[in-house]
This record gives C-alpha cells, sequence and structure tokens, in this order.
C-alpha cells in the first residue's frame, strides 16, 4: 500500500515538473516573446536629422563692426531604446507597444562645410579669420541647443519613429505568423530641457534660422531671444 502511495506521488511530480518545463518552453518560444528577443536584439532604432543654420552676425570689434553671413550644416540625431519597449497583444489583435521617451545623442558638425560672406569691408583692427572662427566655434554648441529644440517642438520627430517602429513590427509578426489588427504605439512625451545657446550678436532685426525655421531673434533693445513655434493659434512663447 505505501508503495502504490510513493508511486502515485512520484508519478504526479514528475508529471507536475514535465508539465511546467513544457508550459515554459511554450511560453518562451511563443511570438510575442520571439518580437520582444528580436527587439532586444536590435536595441535602438536610430534618426538623423540634417539642417543647415544661417545667421547674419555683428559682432563688436575694435574699427568698423562687420556683418558676416554664417552658414553651417548640422547632422541632430535621436533614438529609441528598443530593449525598454513593452509588448502586450489583446484578444482583439491589438498590439500595443509602449516605448521610453526618444532621447537624444551628440549632433554631428562637420565644420569643413561652414561658410562666410563679409557683407561689409572688415576694416578693423581684428584679424578676419578671427572673427570668422568664434562664430564656427559655435555651431556645435548651438547643434546641441538645436537637438533638444526641435525634440519639443517638432511633433514630426515623434511620428517619423512610430512609423518605424510599426513598419519594423509589422514585418515580424508577419513573420511569425501572428495576426495583428492594429498597431498602437505610445511614445511618452517629456519635459526637454534645452542647453544654453551660445552667446549670438545677430545684426539688427535679423533672425536665426536652422532649415527655415527662426530659432532666435534680435531685439530692438540688442537683446538676442529664443523663438519656439507656436503649440496652438493663440500661443506662441518666445524664451530668451
Amino acid at each position: 500500500m505505501l508503495r502504490n502511495v510513493i508511486a502515485i506521488v512520484l508519478a504526479v511530480a514528475i508529471g507536475a515538473i514535465g508539465y511546467s518545463y513544457w508550459t515554459r518552453k511554450d511560453a518562451e518560444e511563443s511570438p510575442l516573446n520571439v518580437m520582444i528577443t528580436q527587439m532586444r536584439t536590435r536595441a535602438i532604432i536610430e534618426h538623423e536629422r540634417s539642417v543647415t543654420v544661417w545667421y547674419r552676425a555683428c559682432p563688436e570689434v575694435k574699427g568698423v563692426n562687420p556683418q558676416v553671413m554664417v552658414i553651417w550644416p548640422a547632422k541632430l540625431n535621436y533614438e529609441l531604446d528598443l530593449s525598454a519597449t513593452r509588448l502586450s497583444l489583446g484578444a482583439d489583435g491589438v498590439l500595443t507597444v509602449d516605448a521610453p521617451p526618444i532621447r537624444v545623442d551628440d549632433p554631428s558638425v562637420p565644420s569643413d562645410f561652414g561658410e562666410y560672406l563679409a557683407q561689409t569691408s572688415f576694416w578693423t583692427l581684428d584679424n578676419e579669420q578671427a572673427i570668422v572662427r568664434r562664430e564656427m566655434q559655435k555651431a556645435t554648441p548651438m547643434a546641441r541647443h538645436l537637438t533638444a529644440y526641435f525634440l519639443r517642438n517638432d511633433v514630426g520627430l515623434s511620428e517619423y519613429f512610430k512609423e518605424e517602429l510599426e513598419t519594423y513590427l509589422r514585418a515580424m509578426t508577419g513573420a511569425l505568423g501572428l495576426a495583428v489588427s492594429r498597431v498602437e504605439i505610445h511614445i511618452p512625451e517629456q519635459e526637454v530641457k534645452i542647453p544654453p545657446r551660445p552667446e549670438m550678436t545677430l545684426c539688427e532685426g535679423t533672425v536665426a534660422v536652422a532649415n527655415g525655421l527662426p530659432f532666435a531673434r534680435r531685439q530692438a533693445d540688442g537683446a538676442v531671444i529664443g523663438v519656439y513655434p507656436k503649440k496652438s493659434p493663440a500661443q506662441a512663447t518666445p524664451v530668451p
């Protein structure tokens, strides 16, 4: 009798262990877990935004203050961390994707392509190259400022990442034979801290522009302030 009880207990234990193993194996190999593993393998989605910055500077120097048109390109870099992205699939076939906030990377400023044009004579006691070099030294910190500036104000940036991520997930669900009726991607908004803008000596009544979008302007009193796009017809938010 005792032997029979022991045999039954052992059989139940072995069966429970086997069931747990196969259940775990099936869960590990489920299409959703395969997608999560693949996302973590890819790690990030990157986006490179090319901009051209131009402005007219009137630096104060000894002698006659020159007017200098400064033009330089930059590439602003953004990332979406897929390893921190969560997936869930509802019974209605809706794949819900909760992504982390978009993060910024250091911009690239190819200084060899910077150009300038003297619009008035450099009849000064300062060296022409020194004046231009001081302006070009502002390019990298200005690009860092603009990277955060566009992250805060360009709604197209979030849409780009949503489209890129949905295309990536659609390809995986198709390969895995997973029926998905809709993909809902949530990328949370964040309070973007914009690095300080380098000091600018804009000419009177002019603005600094990146891809046609003014981001700084000189006031009548000589102060240079930041300019932010209107987020609604009644809202404009100039920021110093």
